[in-house]
């Protein structure tokens, strides 16, 4: 029981830093800048930052402490997760008031969405196959899945057994 007053404890806090107010009677700062990924090459640093009131994901140079703007749009972009080539980046957005997955090709800022399910797709994460890997609710409890960065390739990995069983 104590573990979940804990967890329901540390979201409240969460919930609380993330909109600049406390429970505790303290102000706080608002969320700024979040979720740094770094590059597999350790030179560039991606993350999400507030801008007009949504959140835009952003890459850092660490040596020259350049920071160049990757998306922009009124829907939130976050959870930035680099490919193991370094070339792009997988986060969720809630573009077309959906959370999904999307892909941005550095190069050439082009975005593409990879997963389409009307279930929330968050959370994603680069394998070292190539693939995507992140959690969904599609199926009615959270999951993790993978799919490819051309959409292609959409597997459940993992399997809730029913209450009971």
């Amino acid at each position: 029981m104590r573990r979940g007053v804990d967890v329901i404890a540390l979201g409240l806090a969460l919930l609380a830093a993330a909109s600049g107010c406390s429970f505790f009677g303290n102000e706080v700062p608002a969320l700024t800048n979040w979720e740094p990924a770094l590059s597999p090459d350790g030179t560039r640093l991606a993350f999400e930052s507030l801008v007009d009131k949504h959140l835009e994901l952003f890459v850092r140079d660490l040596a020259t402490g350049s920071t160049e703007r990757l998306t922009e749009n009124k829907d939130e972009d976050w959870a930035p997760a680099w490919a193991p080539d370094g070339a792009r980046i997988a986060f969720a957005s809630n573009r077309g008031d959906n959370n999904d997955i999307y892909i941005v090709e550095l190069s050439t800022r082009q975005t593409v969405r990879v997963t389409t399910d009307p279930g929330d797709d968050i959370n994603p994460n680069w394998g070292s196959d190539g693939r995507v890997y992140f959690n969904s609710n599609r199926s009615g409890v959270w999951e993790i899945y993978a799919v490819g960065p051309d959409a292609s390739g959409l597997t459940k990995l993992t399997e809730t057994p029913a209450k009971g069983k």
